[in-house]
């Protein structure tokens, strides 16, 4: 993607490895349009690699599509994507962002466009457990890591955003972000939107 491309500033926040569904939740809370894609392999009607695409309006599905070596296109699912990015992958997904498509506005929005329009909101993070009970899963994780789970689902509470936890807590954005992940995989915790 070239420098001015205008997702790259969002792109650098959405690490796109931790696989497709989950990136497809956080596209569908920021409302993005553009198109996700990915060489995959392993696609039961397909001979050989192809390339996968997911065309999102305003961070929803619209079309899903193969396109195999020969230029042929399948038609296919969201959720046979889905399974087949956990299955064989995570498979490098990239996003290229399009403008949402423009709407006739009518004589009353009209009058509103020179306004200023909020900033979008970043989604809150809700508890979907009393405690987190890591137990079950102390072989995955060093006791440190098991502390920064810990620490983070401490913060989440119904109320804070990704930003507000990331500002409250003394460890890097990075590992907040994986932290977030994995709690969200271990279904701790949920995304909504404010």
């Amino acid at each position: 993607m070239g420098e001015g491309d205008v997702s790259k500033d969002w792109n650098s926040q959405i690490d796109l490895s931790v696989g497709l569904a989950f990136s497809l939740k956080a596209f569908e809370m920021y409302r993005k349009s553009g198109i996700l894609m990915a060489e995959v392999r392993s696609v039961p009607f397909v001979r050989g690699a192809c390339q996968a695409y997911l065309e999102l309006v305003q961070g929803k599905v619209v079309q899903c599509y193969l396109v195999d070596r020969k230029g042929e296109r399948y038609r296919t699912t969201r959720d046979m994507l889905i399974q087949l990015d956990e299955a064989k992958g995570p498979f490098s997904w990239t996003f290229q962002a399009k403008a949402d498509p423009v709407v006739a506005a009518s004589p009353a929005e009209q009058g509103s466009q020179g306004r200023a329009q909020p900033a979008e909101k970043p989604p809150i993070l809700r508890p979907l457990v009393r405690y987190l009970d890591l137990s079950p899963y102390q072989h995955w994780w060093t006791p440190q890591q098991q502390h920064y789970l810990q620490l983070i689902f401490s913060l989440v509470d119904g109320r804070r955003s990704i930003d507000e936890i990331k500002a409250q807590i003394p460890l890097a954005p990075a590992i907040v972000d994986e932290g977030i992940r994995i709690l969200l995989q271990l279904k701790a915790i949920a995304m909504q939107q404010p």
